[in-house]
Formats: structure tokens, C-alpha cells, sequence
């Protein structure tokens, strides 16, 4: 074969990646589309497709007006894909999450805006001395008194994207495995800011026993964001929790039994009028309120208002009608 021959043969067969215009942005995926190697073949090794609901990386174009996008998809071999443009939406540029020892293994990093208006999500806030009654061996249980902070307010458990079944979004197997199973320390640390990361040890006492670790892998990677604004939106939250009348009734209610009701007129009070039926009591079976649940809905960002999240969410179940606010140490 003459070599303007094997040069033609070979353009014709190469995949169009060779072509790609470079492009950095995010592709939130709406559809759940192939995810191939190719603009022009088929070749999809894997039977890779996106997740609607998902945001990627995309690095490439394959012209100025494209009508396919070049994905990154972490979990794929190769890791570079082609979608029609048609999949999703585009987001403001994103990066890659920092990889290694320190660092968590998630699809992307995002801006600070997180969610549609239609986006619904769960802040969970434990009252720690409930959680630590039967776990006094724990790190974040030893030494707890009266007078520490996670004694008399609210803690962080998590922030929740929903339905509650979106979990582990581009987390390999071998992570999810060690956090499904309880083995927090091996799994990665989230990359934080030094702020975020003061802020988080003192309001989630739980990242003694790497509860962050754990609840980034399986939460925050559905949530749109990197981790260091995943963590410093749920403080915000849940600040704004703790400087409420909820949080002034459990602290005087300590050692004392509360119901449902109170609970959620406090929320009324709070946060405005029917803000208490977005909110679920958890209880153990000794009968002590160990967390709220309280429903979100909208966009989250730096400057969003608890009450106005809680407005836009449906209402939710009751969960227990009430139970004893629990004081720290053992017994009530």
C-alpha cells in the first residue's frame, strides 16, 4: 500500500479524539445516554451511560458547535467518553477532585451553587448525647460532660441529596465496601480548607471516628460540589439550626421528655409556619430523641436561608411522637 493510501486508510478509522477541540466545563447529565469512545462508532466498551442527575467533567469538544461533548468518567476504562450534547446541561467549569492518601475519590469538583429548584436533600443533626449513651468506647463519646458544646446543641450527621438511595456517585468499589462496612479510617480524606476542616471537628464530633470520611464518599459525592463546599454548606445549615428556638428548647428540655409537637411548633416559631411538618424525629429504643431530620428543597448556596429551604420541601413523616432529651455521660 502506497503511504498516501495507509494514511487515508488510517484517518478513516481513527476515532475522532485526535480532533477534539479542548473545552472545560461540567455536563450535569438529564438523560441517560451511551457514553462511547467514538462521535462516529458505536464502540461503548463497558455499556458505560451516564446518570441523569450527575455532573462530569467535560474536557473536550469536538467542534466550536459541538453536538458531542468529551466526558470524564472516573469508573470507565478508558476514561474519556463521548455524549450528545443532548445529554444534559452545561455547568460552570469544574476540576478534578484531588487524588492520593489525603483525598477523596469523587467524579468532579463544582461551583458553589448546588442543586435545581426541584433538588430535594436531608440535614441530619444528632443530639450527641442520645447517640453516645450506648457507644461511650467511641472517640467522640470518652470524656463528654455537660459542659462541652455537642452536649447542649445540635451536631452535624449529614446532608442528605434524596431520594435517600442516591448514594456512593462515582465511588469505586473497594471504598464503598470499607464504608459500607464501618471501616472509616482506610477510607480517603476529604480535601478541606483549614476553616472548614476546624469547623467540622467542632460540629461534627464524629470526625474522630472519620464520620466525614464516610459521609462524603456516600453523600457528598451526589451533591454537586467539591468537598470543602459540601462540608461548609451543611455547617452553615446547621448554624443556623443551632442559633434558633429549636436548639434553645432542647437545651432547656435536658433530662426531660419532649413530644413531637413541641418540637415542631418550635420550628413554626423558628423558621415560619409549616416549617415543623418537614421535620422527622428519630428515637432509640430506649425511648431518646437521637436526631432530626429536617427536609430541604432548592438551590443551596453560601447564602441560603434554613427556613426558606425547609418551606420548599414536602412534608414529612412524624417518625416518634416524642421522646427524652438526653444529657451527656450515662443515663439520663
Amino acid at each position: 500500500m502506497h503511504v498516501p493510501c495507509l494514511l487515508t486508510a488510517l484517518l478513516c478509522c481513527w476515532p475522532l479524539v485526535g480532533l477534539a477541540e479542548p473545552f472545560s466545563a461540567g455536563l450535569i447529565a438529564e438523560r441517560d445516554c451511551p457514553a462511547g469512545i467514538s462521535t462516529k462508532h458505536q464502540e461503548n466498551p463497558g455499556q458505560v451511560r451516564l446518570v441523569p442527575g450527575e455532573t462530569y467533567r467535560v474536557v473536550a469538544r469536538n467542534r466550536a458547535e459541538p453536538t458531542h461533548y468529551q466526558v470524564r468518567i472516573e469508573s470507565a476504562r478508558p476514561r474519556e467518553r463521548w455524549v450528545e450534547v443532548a445529554c444534559g446541561r452545561l455547568a460552570p467549569a469544574v476540576t478534578d477532585t484531588p487524588r492520593g492518601p489525603d483525598a477523596a475519590s469523587a467524579p468532579v469538583s463544582a461551583p458553589t451553587r448546588t442543586g435545581g429548584m426541584d433538588q430535594q436533600f436531608v440535614l441530619a443533626a444528632s443530639w450527641q448525647p442520645a447517640f453516645c449513651e450506648q457507644r461511650q468506647g467511641r472517640p467522640e463519646c470518652r470524656g463528654q460532660t455537660p459542659t462541652r458544646a455537642d452536649a447542649r446543641q445540635f451536631s452535624l450527621h449529614g446532608l442528605w441529596p434524596q431520594p435517600i438511595g442516591r448514594a456512593y456517585c462515582g465511588v469505586e468499589r473497594p471504598q464503598r465496601e470499607h464504608s459500607e462496612s464501618g471501616d472509616w479510617q482506610r477510607l480517603p480524606t476529604p480535601d478541606l480548607k483549614p476553616v472548614t476542616r476546624g469547623a467540622l471537628e467542632q460540629r461534627m464530633p464524629g470526625t474522630l471516628s472519620a464520620l466525614e470520611r464516610h459521609e462524603w464518599l456516600k453523600h457528598g459525592t451526589c451533591y454537586g460540589a467539591d468537598a470543602d463546599t459540601y462540608f461548609r454548606h451543611s455547617l452553615a445549615l446547621l448554624d443556623q439550626l443551632n442559633a434558633s428556638d429549636v436548639r434553645t428548647l432542647f437545651e432547656a428540655s435536658i433530662g426531660r421528655r419532649l413530644r413531637a409537637e413541641q418540637v415542631r411548633d418550635a420550628f413554626d416559631r423558628a423558621f415560619g409556619p409549616g416549617t415543623g411538618e418537614r421535620v422527622r424525629l428519630e428515637c432509640d429504643p430506649a425511648g431518646q430523641i437521637t436526631e432530626l431530620r429536617i427536609g430541604l428543597k432548592g438551590v443551596i448556596t453560601d447564602q441560603s436561608t434554613l427556613g426558606d429551604l425547609i418551606r420548599a420541601a414536602p412534608t414529612r413523616t412524624l417518625g416518634c411522637r416524642g421522646g427524652w432529651v438526653d444529657r451527656a455521660g450515662p443515663g439520663r
